[in-house]
């Protein structure tokens, strides 16, 4: 238990009979969610125009739970976490320090032989403040096929887990044209003249594996920072311009998605033999979406599309 948790250089193992229990980590590691964007929702178009040029990332919760044997040692902690704003949080076993503010109490339970209390605290500081960007690096074998900005994600550690097909496939709602409703009318006035669809929320179940912890937080943080990062774009006119919207691309389908990042939320992180398995939902925004008819095209055995002689176009099955 000594060396879990150190708060302000304290153990507070050693100094107050309190330990953190699993899930504890659950909410340090996701990635915080983004704020909100400025957007425009053209009725005439798909999806929503998001103002990408500036995105932030918001205040992240992270709920904490601690066990002790007796209430004496938990207040005087308590004591502690509130005389001042910010606190250090030290978790050597993640080598990792958070700046973190005492936000609620969540629950309080009492048992035979231990006390279990479960605390939330503000994470303000959602980047590194003294991070560089490292390329991720991967050496467990994992499935392709996925990719952000042509960059798969096996590069990161990252597969795809089953479920994640059926959230790209799933069609999005519609929007709504003007209706009429009158009163003394039997029925409805509809606008019919055209279908649009609106953006559509994509909830891929992810798995990073690394063997050890400090590749875990390398690929971690730069795919963050792929995540978010402003990347060069050209438009229809050769206006050049920066935003975070990101090309996601399933190989499965063939088909790219414009989108950006929204949230992550942990499932599973487990510390095991030195190495990181953690299971974790990340939820991107296709901005843009329209269900396609499927084309099939004339492949070879091994799955490789066949290409005509000049290598210029694939052969189409009508």
């Amino acid at each position: 238990m000594k060396g879990q948790l150190l708060i302000d250089g304290i153990d507070i193992y050693a100094v107050y009979g309190v330990c953190t229990i699993k899930g504890s980590y659950d909410n340090l590691v996701a990635f915080p969610p983004m704020k909100e964007l400025d957007k425009n929702d053209w009725p005439e178009e798909d999806g929503q125009e998001f103002d990408l040029s500036n995105p932030a990332l918001n205040t992240s919760e992270v709920s904490l739970e601690f066990a002790f044997k007796d209430d004496l040692g938990f207040g005087a902690l308590i004591d502690i976490l509130s005389d001042m704003g910010y606190h250090d949080f030290l978790f050597p076993l993640l080598g990792r320090t958070y700046r973190l503010r005492l936000s609620s109490q969540n629950s309080y339970s009492i048992y035979q032989h231990v006390e279990i209390a479960k605390i939330t605290f503000s994470n303000d500081f959602p980047r590194e403040s003294d991070y560089i960007y490292q390329e991720p690096i991967n050496s467990i074998p994992l499935p392709k096929g996925y990719e952000i900005d042509d960059k798969d994600l096996s590069d990161y550690g990252i597969a795809i887990l089953k479920g994640s097909n059926a959230e790209i496939l799933k069609a999005s709602a519609i929007k709504k044209n003007l209706l009429q409703n009158f009163k003394y009318q039997d029925g409805a006035v509809y606008d019919g003249e055209y279908v649009k669809f609106q953006t559509k929320e994509v909830a891929l179940k992810c798995l990073m594996s690394t063997p050890d912890v400090s590749t875990f937080w390398r690929n971690r943080d730069a795919f963050l920072h792929d995540l978010t990062k402003l990347s060069a774009k050209t438009d229809e006119e050769g206006y050049e311009y920066l935003d975070a919207e990101r090309i996601f691309y399933c190989e499965e389908f063939f088909e790219h998605y414009p989108c950006y990042y929204k949230n992550c939320k942990t499932t599973n992180f487990i510390l095991m033999n030195g190495g990181v398995w953690w299971e974790f939902t990340l939820k991107l925004v296709f901005t843009g979406f329209r269900a396609k008819e499927t084309d099939y095209m004339l492949a070879a055995e091994s799955g490789e599309l066949i290409i005509t002689e000049n290598n210029e176009y694939y052969i189409e099955l009508i």
